[in-house]
């Protein structure tokens, strides 16, 4: 109650929003339909509640103070946050789910959006929303019905929702490979390409499956996986793939192995969830029988 006495009327600060944005007190009545006085009045009272002049007046040339470029700034962002918001409330539709994820930016771009039309036909009437993380997934879940998060050892064995195990290879287009050759006996010097601050890259690849990389060899990096992949399927470079993530683009030929090096660890992704409801149970089923699938293939490939 204490924040509220201390705001203006709200009426005042839509007069004042306008009046900013449109650089005119004539304009902003017309935009509100009222008179140009009453724009004036509704300015003038704003001025004495905060005790700051708003608006420089030269003349027909209206500029913000200082204070009144701050104020415009946060009154506009607010208005816009509103307006966003009742259009949300409007345009929901109560015969609809809605399952929030919290998964990787990476995996949601890679893995999940191509299978989306197929979504659509086993859940037509649930949209998804998604918190993304832009490299390793973890953390307890937070305000988010359904996220994969990686498990080891017994914790893993505990964990229901087992989504896939913990796979990496080096991948790189085929046209890339034609180029440059394996990782291993390059005929032209490789673009490794890496994830910033994760704990597993390309040293710990190669000491982890007993490779040798390269010594001549260019280095791009990125905090964002999705951008990792997307590199590597322009055929900028070779990049480390997980297979929770990009196991269809293996499987369909996009991205091939540029070393024969696999590595498995004990690790495994679990979709882990922070309810019973029917429909995030029924969707984590699903999710996990499209990896299912791909698993057997993925063995047979790898």
């Amino acid at each position: 109650m204490q924040l509220r006495r201390r705001l203006p009327s709200a009426s005042a600060l839509f007069t004042f929003e306008a009046a900013a944005r449109l650089g005119s007190f004539s304009r902003a009545a017309r935009e509100l339909n009222i008179t140009q006085p009453a724009v004036s009045h509704a300015i003038s009272r704003l001025e004495r509640h905060i005790g700051q002049a708003l608006f420089m007046r030269a003349g027909p040339k209206l500029e913000l103070t200082p204070s009144g470029e701050r104020l415009s700034r946060v009154a506009t962002r607010a208005f816009m946050a509103i307006e966003d918001a009742l259009e949300e409330i409007q345009a929901h539709d109560d015969t609809r789910d809605v399952v929030m994820l919290s998964i990787s930016s990476g995996m949601a771009t890679h893995w999940l959006m191509p299978r989306y039309g197929a979504f659509r036909e086993r859940f037509p009437k649930t949209d998804l929303q998604f918190q993304l993380m832009p490299g390793a997934v973890g953390g307890p879940l937070h305000n988010c019905d359904l996220g994969l998060r990686v498990a080891e050892g017994e914790a893993s064995k505990r964990l229901e929702g087992r989504f896939t195990c913990e796979r990496v290879v080096a991948v790189a287009t085929p046209g890339y490979l034609e180029r440059h050759g394996p990782l291993e006996r390059p005929r032209r010097p490789h673009t490794l390409i890496n994830l910033t601050e994760h704990w597993f890259g390309w040293s710990e690849f190669a000491a982890a499956t007993g490779i040798s990389l390269p010594q001549q060899n260019d280095k791009i990096a990125f905090s964002d996986y999705s951008v990792v992949i997307q590199t590597a399927l322009s055929g900028q470079g070779v990049a480390l793939a997980w297979t929770s993530v990009a196991s269809r683009l293996i499987l369909d030929g996009m991205l091939k192995k540029a070393s024969d090096a696999v590595m498995v660890t004990d690790r495994n992704y679990h979709f882990v969830t922070s309810n019973q409801r029917p429909i995030v149970q029924a969707v984590r089923a699903w999710l996990i029988e499209q990896m299912r699938c791909e698993e057997r293939d993925l063995d047979l490939m790898l």
